[in-house]
């Protein structure tokens, strides 16, 4: 599986909005073909706190998924939305 940086990821796919809320992720795949290659899931990442794109539909940690105007060749994950712990507060 392809490692995508989220610069990377921006960089080679443009996320189509959902046409009738204009949000970039969609809560549900209700009218999304499960099969197409344009389809990615944001799932939460191991660490509790980043997102990750990864293309095609899957269930486990799903948040919602996005379509791409480019559609994905092999399969890939990239950093949605990443936080490291420089970011996290620190205990007192």
């Amino acid at each position: 599986m392809q490692q995508l940086t989220e610069n990377e990821f921006e960089s080679r796919f443009t996320v189509v909005p959902d046409p009738v809320t204009g949000d970039t992720i969609r809560s549900s795949d209700q009218g999304l073909d499960r099969d197409s290659r344009n389809l990615w899931t944001i799932v939460e990442g191991d660490d509790g706190g980043s997102l990750y794109a990864v293309s095609g539909w899957h269930f486990v940690n799903r948040i919602g998924y996005i379509l791409t105007e480019e559609a994905w060749t092999e399969e890939a994950e990239a950093v949605w939305c990443g936080f490291s712990d420089d970011n996290a507060e620190e205990e007192p």
